[in-house]
């Protein structure tokens, strides 16, 4: 048995989630540890949203800089050390929202569908890269601005919950 500790920051105090694994557990050990972090710090800014921030911004075209800029713009801060965890997630949410906000259209896939198919693809472990490929296979287009309004809601459902159910292969 391996002892495997996780410690994170929620508000001014550090939590501790520490467990006795057997090594071939350890792996699904750990993703349920972080899991749990995760759950803890519930309203705080996590980094799978600035990941998802990140990318939204990359895929607009935005430089690193500008994404820096923005965020000092709108938080007073740009490192996302003094951001994830301290931020409130609605917070971080409203930015995703801000980067190309496009039209949404009743019937039809949202602004917040593509954030959660983007935050489960990366809480999976998917690379942006990963993300585009299987988007473009299952939709022809990965880009934002030709699925949000236009892909039928139902549709886009379908693969989120299909990310969901994958097991990433490493």
């Amino acid at each position: 048995m391996d002892r495997v500790s996780v410690s994170f920051a929620v508000g001014d105090k550090t939590v501790k989630i520490e467990r006795e694994v057997e090594r071939k557990n350890l792996k699904e050990e750990i993703e349920s540890m972080l899991q749990e972090a995760e759950d803890i710090g519930g309203s705080k800014a996590t980094s799978g949203q600035m990941r998802a921030l990140y990318g939204k911004a990359l895929d607009q075209g935005w430089d690193r800089e500008r994404i820096k800029l923005f965020l000092e713009e709108k938080l007073g801060i740009s490192n996302e050390d003094e951001i994830v965890g301290i931020i409130e997630r609605a917070k971080i949410s409203h930015l995703i929202d801000e980067i190309g906000s496009m039209r949404e259209v009743p019937g039809k896939a949202t602004v917040g569908q593509m954030r959660a198919l983007w935050g489960k693809a990366f809480d999976r472990g998917w690379t942006r890269d990963k993300v585009k490929r299987y988007l473009e296979e299952k939709l022809g287009t990965s880009r934002e601005e030709e699925i949000v309004g236009k892909v039928d809601k139902d549709v886009l459902s379908d693969i989120i919950d299909a990310i969901g159910m994958m097991e990433e292969k490493k």
